[in-house]
Parts: structure tokens; sequence; C-alpha cells
């Protein structure tokens, strides 16, 4: 199955709309400051915002694994599960 995040980066147009107007950029994968969760399961720069917050893989693995939101204030929240989306039919 081809990377999500790779078919993003190979379109300039989409990448570019994720980035602005949607403040996701995937240029942008550094935090403003070292970022670690308590268990120490090891976080990816995903994605930026303008605001400073940073989008993180969660743990090993690929597309699959959780992503978590830090902003530039020190919090923290899940806001997937992961990239993959699964199409069902009624």
């Amino acid at each position: 199955m081809r990377s999500l995040i790779a078919a993003i980066v190979e379109h300039e147009e989409a990448a570019s709309v994720l980035a602005w107007p949607g403040d996701f950029d995937l240029d942008r994968r550094d935090h403003v400051e070292d970022v670690h969760l308590a268990s120490g399961v090891a976080l990816e720069g995903l994605a930026g915002d303008g605001a400073g917050g940073t989008y993180f893989f969660c743990g090993d693995g690929g597309e699959e694994r959780p992503v978590l939101y830090a902003d530039s204030e020190g919090s923290a929240a899940l806001v997937a599960i992961g990239l993959e989306q699964r199409r069902t039919t009624d």
C-alpha cells in the first residue's frame, strides 16, 4: 500500500493546501522543545503548525501508528489512531 504522506509530498498542490490554509506543514517536523512520553515510547515528528505545535507518530511502525499533537504551551492530545482510512460498504 502506498504511503499517504509520500503521496502528499509528491503532490505539491495537496501539500501546499495542507500547509495553507490547513496549517499542517510537512516541512515543520521539529517541535520548539523536547517532547517525550512518560512511557518512553518514541515520537517521530510528522508535521507542524504555525503556532509552534507538532504532530507526532507514536511508537515504531508506519502510518498505522497513533498520532499525537503537542502544542507550544506543553499540552498534548491523541488526535488519531493512525492515518489509514478504512472504507466500509453497507
